[in-house]
């Protein structure tokens, strides 16, 4: 019998390795101690964030626990958001109260599961147009859902090459008639 060899054939890596860019707001290592933040007093226990005002009573009390400022009060001190949320065209002006109450009632949900997501600011731009920065891309992703799915409209998301910056534009025409 004749033996097939093999053939040998050389293996080259051809693909570049995917790199995840981590958000540099966010500790490397996980601090084994309770922390708390001196601007939100939101805890850090356990390699989490927590909103709890319970929590951060008993916090408070234990002698070794830090004193921080979570990544959330730093991107809003440094204005470095995550997610840019622009809301446009003549229907919004004439609804910006009920826009601006879905966007808090959406802020608060969304802390109640993480701490971090929040709003950092909302303004005018002068053309009729509201701007929301948010402290991370997910928050401005959910607010974009929600005023679709309450306002109707049409949105549109961007991401950066990255994904660390989310740019989501929602447009609505005011009804004829």
């Amino acid at each position: 019998m004749k033996m097939v060899g093999k053939i040998e054939r050389s293996y080259k890596q051809t693909y570049k390795k995917k790199t995840s860019t981590p958000d540099p707001y966010l500790p490397r290592g996980a601090s084994q101690k309770t922390s708390v933040c001196e601007g939100c007093h939101s805890v850090y226990k356990k390699k989490r964030w927590y909103a709890d005002r319970d929590l951060y009573e008993a916090a408070v009390i234990i002698p070794d626990t830090a004193t921080t400022v979570c990544p959330a009060c730093l991107k809003i001190r440094d204005n470095f958001p995550g997610g840019i949320v622009t809301l446009k065209r003549d229907y919004v002006l004439p609804h910006k109260q009920d826009l601006l109450n879905l966007v808090k009632n959406e802020e608060e949900r969304a802390r109640g599961f993480n701490p971090l997501e929040r709003v950092m600011s909302i303004k005018e731009n002068g053309h009729g147009s509201i701007v929301i920065n948010t402290t991370n891309e997910k928050l401005a992703q959910r607010l974009g859902r929600a005023i679709k799915k309450a306002f109707r409209g049409v949105v549109s998301y961007r991401w950066s090459h990255d994904n660390k910056l989310a740019r989501v534009d929602w447009t609505r025409e005011m009804e004829a008639g």
